[in-house]
């Protein structure tokens, strides 16, 4: 087998993981491919050259704490389905009068969940209530949905299963010191607890000062109906009567595309090439709607009709956004088949806050792209357990495991979680116990597991870890220790864990999380034991950094997931995160010296 270390030296080593590792920032930063992709193949460029063996890799994908996220994200996809859970929700919320009464229950309720709950389902849970009651309250959703996903992020320090960077940071402590270095559930609560309570109190201060008054895309299109979509009457003379929509080309005209189309007996959202047309059909076209004088007179027998408000209204408009690691990202909207699998079409495309134009189905989706659909019969029946979009607006959802069901998953879960709060069993066992219960108890099926489970996660998850032994194993860890974080040494132990916090938020913020962690947390450790320091410090700076990233949308799964639906713009979470992240850093190196030092 091929070692590279028989060729070059340790220091030739070095350069080379570092170069793999700096590669691997490139190329997620740049997004050139997709996240878990990247991750494998820097996991490849490990291997060949035998800095890692197929053992380490193997370890990496089988670690206890990447099945304990994967089992906790399962689990947070079925509680989003608990009418219980949407109950409480509900009664908590929809209920409540006032921004700022709203805004506390609201970041305080998320957080307390959020430590005992995956960040990402809880999140797209609440969105669609969190929406409406902005717009039964006439508060813009922007005003909403960033503090939203930051109570998120901010709860997720509280315990160990709140978020899974805390998870990934004790796979590496654990590998590198020692079962005896594992943390328990409530290790970060003292840390995590007063950075909760600082982030509320900024979220209310400055909340509705900083964050924009942005209008959504329903509102909108209610408002400006003529910009989204375009309705046609196929009159009794038409040459189309009798024709399908593929013979008659009103799939391919220029800058349009058909939606629906609307009879006094059914509506057909998303009507397929064989579909035959009828006189007193009325077509739904959505596009470049200034384009529809040159269809009206292309002497189709097409015209405007008179009761379009009364046909606008029958629509059910709603929205949808292209999640983390969607199927549907870099694709084009005509190759996704998405009238097909959701039966709904696709009227409009926000990026950036800003609406896309052009013809539909010749845009390419991106992660955090919102659109605006015409919702099917089928729609919240297929969309329920869809991962490749999530759902926004319309808070009419599926909630398929009923009540006795539901009861049961919540005590369960509860126990689960009590269980190794209390040293009674490992979390490992308890999830486990859990998914064996839920399953005989048929609760839920285990194809409802299967599909839940989230392989690119997975990947990125195994691949990061990889990276991380790699950068132990090689000696790079040490290395970057040695050589880098030394330079800072003049500047105390303070100092130090400041640049250490610092350089982990900032690669946090522009790649993600995980990976954050698993390349910083190795050469913190490696410095904390080089220098004869407490390794614990450096532990919960590079955690509490890598996993509070207010910075930006790319940086954390939730603040994409509000991106589109508050229309924001990239600049928005700077703005209002900035100051958040200064503040955060401050707190936390001033409460692990209170702690440590």
């Amino acid at each position: 087998m091929f070692q590279l270390s028989e060729y070059i030296s340790d220091l030739g080593i070095h350069i080379y993981v570092i170069g793999v590792v700096l590669l691997t920032i490139i190329f997620l930063y740049r997004e050139i491919y997709n996240t878990s992709i990247t991750f494998l193949g820097a996991v490849g460029l490990l291997v060949f050259p035998g800095i890692i063996t197929t053992n380490d890799v193997l370890s990496s994908f089988a670690d206890e704490q990447v099945a304990i996220i994967i089992m906790l994200l399962v689990i947070g996809q079925f509680l989003k389905r608990s009418p219980v859970i949407e109950n409480i929700f509900q009664n908590l919320f929809l209920k409540t009068k006032g921004y700022f009464k709203f805004t506390f229950k609201m970041t305080a309720y998320v957080s307390l969940f959020s430590g005992f709950m995956n960040n990402t389902p809880l999140v797209a849970l609440l969105l669609p209530y969190v929406v409406d009651w902005g717009k039964k309250n006439n508060i813009s959703p922007s005003k909403l949905l960033i503090p939203l996903s930051f109570a998120a992020i901010m709860g997720g320090g509280l315990t160990l299963i709140g978020t899974s960077t805390n998870l990934i940071a004790n796979s590496i402590v654990v590998g590198e010191i020692g079962p005896s270095a594992g943390l328990t559930m409530f290790s970060f609560f003292q840390i995590g607890a007063p950075l909760v309570l600082i982030g509320i109190v900024y979220i209310l201060i400055f909340g509705k000062k900083i964050l924009p008054d942005n209008t959504g895309m329903i509102s909108n299109f209610h408002k400006n109906k003529r910009e989204y979509l375009v309705d046609l009457l196929v009159t009794e003379k038409s040459p189309l009567v009798g024709k399908t929509i593929g013979e008659s080309n009103l799939r391919s005209l220029k800058g349009l595309y058909l939606v629906e189309i609307v009879r006094p007996d059914k509506v057909r959202t998303a009507p397929g090439p064989k579909e035959i047309m009828r006189a007193g059909d009325y077509i739904i076209f959505a596009g470049e709607t200034d384009n529809i004088a040159d269809i009206v007179n292309l002497d189709l027998g097409l015209e405007m009709p008179n009761d379009l408000e009364k046909l606008q209204r029958k629509k059910e408009v709603v929205e949808v956004i292209v999640p983390y690691n969607s199927s549907l990202s870099r694709k084009k909207i005509k190759d996704t088949d998405f009238r097909a699998k959701f039966d709904a079409a696709i009227i409009a495309v926000r990026r950036d806050g800003e609406k896309l134009y052009g013809k539909i189905g010749e845009m390419t989706l991106q992660k955090g792209d919102m659109m605006l659909c015409v919702a099917g019969h089928d729609f919240y029946k297929r969309i329920a357990q869809a991962k490749e979009v999530t759902l926004i607006s319309n808070v009419r959802q599926l909630q398929d495991i009923d009540g006795k069901k539901s009861t049961s998953l919540i005590i369960s879960t509860v126990i689960a979680i009590l269980l190794p709060a209390l040293g009674l069993l490992s979390l490992f066992q308890s999830l486990l116990l859990l998914f064996v219960f839920l399953l005989l108890t048929r609760v839920v099926l285990f194809g409802e597991v299967k599909r839940a489970i989230n392989i690119n996660l997975i990947a990125i998850m195994g691949g990061a870890l990889s990276i991380g032994v790699a950068m132990d194993k090689s000696g790079a860890a040490k290395f970057i220790a040695t050589e880098g974080l030394t330079i800072l040494e003049p500047l105390g132990i303070m100092g130090i864990l400041a640049g250490v916090y610092l350089i982990t938020n900032l690669l946090a913020a522009y790649m993600t999380n995980i990976a954050a962690v698993s390349i910083i947390l190795p050469v913190a450790l490696s410095f904390a034991e080089l220098k004869g320091y407490d390794y614990k410090p450096f532990l919960f700076c590079v955690a509490f950094a890598g996993s509070k990233t207010f910075l930006t949308p790319i940086g954390y799964q939730t603040n994409l997931m509000v991106y589109g639906p508050g229309g924001y713009k990239f600049k928005d979470y700077f703005k209002f995160g900035f100051p958040l992240t200064a503040l955060f850093m401050v707190s936390t190196l001033i409460i692990l010296k209170l702690i440590y030092f």
